[in-house]
Order: structure tokens, then sequence, then C-alpha cells
């Protein structure tokens, strides 16, 4: 096969999800995983720990590429959109914990990013955006009481925060 066509090959895979799943209105599957946090130290995640507070956990496929740089620093530099809003946002990528560590030290990220093994995908199994790779770029918003309310398939990095703002909002107005 020419080298081209493999690439081809790898790139239509990639976008192909092995384990779809339908999480919309149920509890958000917890996990427990390595972690860089925004201090830069390393340890463990427990999503559990997070209960009772609006969570943004968002999936993308690799550390550095451009696509998911952009994201990142998009996040980045409205973060205190989110704080203000109480949100907490948490990255996840099938990418090793250096890897995320030297990602988070590049663009100054100031938020969590979870490391999802790359041998066994655990995490973007059970979000269900697990390609044939790495997982796919998918936003979850997830509510104090652990339900995801909300699940963004097509991303437009640019508009995302406010998106992510308005749909809290809304969803809060239709608990009252």
């Amino acid at each position: 096969m020419h080298i081209k066509h493999f690439f081809y090959f790898l790139f239509l895979m990639s976008s192909i999800s092995i384990y779809p799943i339908n999480l919309l209105n149920k509890k958000a599957p917890h996990f427990t995983a390595s972690a860089v946090f925004p201090d830069g130290s390393v340890d463990s995640f427990n999503l559990k720990d997070y209960l009772g507070k609006k969570i943004v956990l968002y999936f993308y496929p690799m550390d550095n590429t451009p696509g998911c740089s952009c994201q990142a620093k998009n996040f980045k530099d409205n973060i205190k959109k989110l704080e203000d809003e109480n949100i907490v946002l948490i990255g996840v990528s099938c990418d090793s914990i250096n890897s995320h560590k030297k990602f988070q030290e590049k663009y100054s990220l100031p938020y969590i990013l979870v490391s999802d093994s790359r041998i066994s995908n655990s995490i973007s199994k059970m979000y269900g955006v697990q390609s044939f790779f790495m997982s796919k770029r998918k936003t979850f918003l997830i509510d104090p009481q652990g339900t995801i309310f909300k699940k963004f398939d097509k991303i437009v990095i640019e508009e995302q925060v406010d998106q992510i703002i308005t749909s809290f909002q809304k969803h809060e107005s239709s608990k009252k």
C-alpha cells in the first residue's frame, strides 16, 4: 500500500467511533487517572471529587497539534469567563503525562489535563469518543448533580466558551 493511502486510511479510521454511546441525560461515568494540575503537579484525578460543581469535560485528539493547541489556547484565554460562572474545565487526551506536562508548560494552561492511557483508552471508551488511535474532539457538560446534559459533537473553537456558558445558564433556568 502506498504511504499516502496508508495515512488516508488511518485518517478515515480515526474518524470512526469504535464505542458509540449515548450519555445525554445520564450520570457521567466516573474515572480515576493521572493528571497534570494547573500548578504543574502530577497527581491522581478522580471525577467524583468534582461532584457538586459545573464541569466541562473536553476530549481532544493530541497535545501540540494545530487544532488542539488552538482549542487549548482559546480555553486559556477565556478561563476567567468560565471561572466567573463557577465552571471547572478538564481536558482529556490519550497523551502521556510527560506530553501533557510539556503542553501545559508551553501554553501556561490553567486547567487540569487528564491522561487517558493509549493502551486502554478506558476514559475515551466510557464516553464513547474513542476512535482508532485517539480520542475524538468532543465536549461534555456535566451539571452539579453529575448528569451530562449537553454534548458538543461539532466544535467551533472560537465560539465554544460562549456556547458552554449559555448552555449552563439555560440548563440552570430550566431546573427552576
